[in-house]
């Protein structure tokens, strides 16, 4: 795919870290970016820098992404990029001791599910409904390419960091 200015993307998490630099990198390219991500500020500082719109979305919510992708495709047409950026971490061991009572705790579950639900549930949902728009959109090729979607990952997800059980789990 010839990334030009008549491209539109989407990128998760794009207001800070990975997601950050992709944005810039796309845009640099003339590619026309749409951020997602839940921090207003930020979000609207780099979407500023690139010339982009910035959608407030919560990617683990399926009505957020539906409404963040309304406005992107409102902005910028179809979107023919998607790169999955958007994670959470939390810093919680699986196995906490209390050193004076000698106790032991196990993780929270519900916290866990909060970094799964976000991590890997945001990045499913965000990429079915954006496939579902580059499935009903115009071939960009002779061989039919509609898009691309990119589900970016961390080291954490084969070589585990004390404390991210979560974390390495979802990505």
């Amino acid at each position: 795919m010839k990334l030009d200015n008549s491209i539109a993307a989407v990128v998760t998490g794009g207001a800070s870290g990975l997601g950050a630099a992709t944005a810039r990198a796309l845009a640099a390219r003339g590619v026309r970016v749409a951020i997602f991500d839940m921090s207003d500020a930020a979000g609207e500082k780099v979407s500023a820098e690139i010339g982009g719109v910035f959608c407030k979305v919560n990617v683990a919510d399926p009505a957020s992404v539906a409404a963040g992708l309304e406005k992107a495709r409102a902005a910028h047409g179809q979107e023919r990029v998607c790169v999955n950026c958007a994670g959470i971490v939390i810093g919680e061991k699986t196995v906490v001791s209390n050193r004076e009572t000698g106790a032991f705790a196990a993780h929270d579950p519900a916290a866990f599910a909060r970094v799964v639900s976000v991590n890997l549930n945001g990045s499913f949902i965000v990429a079915s409904q954006s496939a579902a728009g580059m499935a009903g959109a115009e071939p960009l090729t002779a061989d039919g390419e509609r898009g691309v979607i990119v589900f970016t990952s961390s080291i954490a997800a084969v070589e585990g960091q004390i404390g991210q059980v979560a974390y390495s789990a979802s990505k």
